[in-house]
């Protein structure tokens, strides 16, 4: 194979990559990811993958074959940053949500964006209250772990939809707010989730997604752009939005 080299990459990416060759662990539609050792992890894929903290982004994207060693490199390699946020989000979270309505999906937890259900959603509940009880000011109960890991995926919905909440946190200005939550998750994730699932939240923690995301919740009409994944993390913030 071709030596491959990025030519954008988050900053997650860039310290996963600079270990050296990591080993094919998921594939995606338009990405797959490699893991290296210590957990890191990076989404390999083309320009149609966009931007985001984990993502490094190469010419081409390669056929390849799970568990196998690639090395990407990074001389050339600009660093991805998340756009400057409008301060736009939250007040702008009900024309987001009204236009993203119609749009959602109906399999996760994207469905909560349109206020209907499914079998998913139905057995969060619980969690999801947990953790809206929390944002207004009340003990985190243990019930809110059950979204860790839950779903099926590359990442776990239940996974996304808390990494959104982290993001909103941060846009919000509750910086000290998503610091207690990930300080409350993150003993949490080992042997409840996947790497790529506990470095996405690691990013949302710090205030870095997707940027597609990003750029729904500053104002731009990005809906299109968005991934399951992305949808989750909606989801998640527009609760956040809600509460605020």
């Amino acid at each position: 194979m071709a030596a491959l080299a990025a030519r954008l990459a988050g900053r997650f990416a860039r310290e996963a990559l600079a270990l050296g060759a990591g080993e094919v662990c998921a594939l995606r539609r338009r990405s797959f990811y490699l893991r290296f050792p210590g957990g890191r992890v990076a989404c390999i894929g083309d320009a149609a993958l966009g931007g985001g903290p984990l993502n490094a982004l190469v010419d081409a994207l390669p056929a390849v074959a799970p568990g196998e060693q690639l090395s990407i490199g990074l001389e050339d390699t600009a660093l991805w940053r998340p756009p400057p946020s409008t301060d736009a989000f939250p007040d702008n979270a009900g024309n987001i949500a009204q236009a993203a309505a119609a749009r959602a999906p109906a399999a996760g937890l994207a469905c909560l964006i349109a206020r209907s259900h499914n079998p998913l959603s139905v057995h969060a509940q619980p969690a999801l209250e947990a953790l809206e009880r929390w944002l207004v000011g009340n003990a985190l109960s243990a019930e809110a772990e059950a979204l860790v890991g839950l779903g099926p995926g590359v990442t776990a919905p239940g996974d996304d939809y808390l990494g959104g909440v982290l993001l909103a946190l941060r846009l919000c200005g509750r910086g000290a707010q998503a610091t207690s939550l990930w300080r409350w998750l993150e003993p949490r994730l080992a042997g409840r989730t996947r790497d790529i699932s506990a470095t996405h939240l690691a990013a949302a923690a710090a205030g870095e997604a997707q940027e597609a995301l990003h750029k729904v919740l500053n104002g731009e009409p990005e809906l299109d752009a968005l991934d399951a994944a992305g949808w989750d993390g909606l989801a998640g913030a527009l609760a956040v939005a809600k509460t605020y």
